[in-house]
């Protein structure tokens, strides 16, 4: 069942769910989904998940904090990673993508954390089609932080190496992976069977959405490991280039 496409703009001029931030909810719980019907840019039309903070309604507040202009980016950008803990991970994609314009290195730390947040919260959530939302999201973030993040063989790649070797090291350092209080829900109303559910009109019981919590450091070791794996890749990348440049 495909419920993504690359909307903005036509979706905002349907649905614009202004201060979302402040919907912020028990993180657990009742939840009641229900689906919108959104006209694309293109003419076309598709549904999205809204209800309680979910899905639809995250990825149409992104797409009006996208429009606004670029040169609020320092202010656009201290805003959301000051209040990193009480929004949804995917907000701060967007605080990386204007951190990229003043400060590259705060853009890729920033950009790790909203991933492994999202990843995080996608992988608490009862079903397992919620992680198809973390490269979606990822995408968000656009090619002003890629440009800090590319590892091609170069000179300026190569600072990009420990660049981002640094910003995982604080990530691992800081633990802030797992110190978001905002709930899951906003990822798991991404998922096939929040999506059915919502075209039922039925609400949806904890238990139906969200891993119980004696599962969830399984979740947060799967989230370290993966941010353990890219450290070490980084530093077989990073010590390859050394070695080389040595021999030069």
């Amino acid at each position: 069942m495909i419920k993504y496409s690359r909307f903005f703009g036509g979706f905002l001029a349907a649905a614009a769910f202004a201060g979302l931030a402040s919907a912020q909810m028990e993180v657990g719980g009742t939840r009641h989904p229900v689906l919108t019907e959104v006209e694309l840019a293109d003419g076309n039309t598709t549904h999205f998940v809204v209800g309680d903070g979910a899905w639809g309604e995250v990825l149409a507040e992104m797409g009006v904090m996208r429009g606004e202009d670029r040169s609020r980016d320092r202010e656009i950008a201290e805003q959301l990673y000051n209040s990193r803990d009480v929004i949804p991970a995917a907000y701060l994609f967007e605080a990386a993508r204007r951190y990229a314009s003043f400060d590259p290195d705060q853009a890729v730390y920033v950009f790790f954390l909203a991933r492994a947040r999202t990843l995080y919260d996608a992988l608490r959530c009862l079903d397992s089609t919620a992680t198809n939302a973390v490269p979606i999201v990822s995408d968000m973030a656009g090619g002003d932080v890629a440009a800090y993040m590319n590892i091609s063989d170069d000179g300026a790649a190569f600072g990009n190496v420990t660049r981002m070797q640094a910003a995982l090291d604080r990530l691992q350092e800081t633990g802030e992976a797992f110190t978001g209080e905002f709930t899951p829900w906003w990822v798991c109303s991404a998922s096939d069977s929040v999506f059915i559910a919502a075209s039922n009109e039925a609400p949806m019981p904890e238990n139906e959405w969200l891993k119980p919590r004696d599962v969830w450091p399984g979740a947060q070791r799967a989230v370290e490991q993966n941010i353990e794996r890219n450290r070490a890749l980084l530093a077989v990348t990073l010590g390859t280039r050394e070695l080389a440049n040595g021999d030069e």
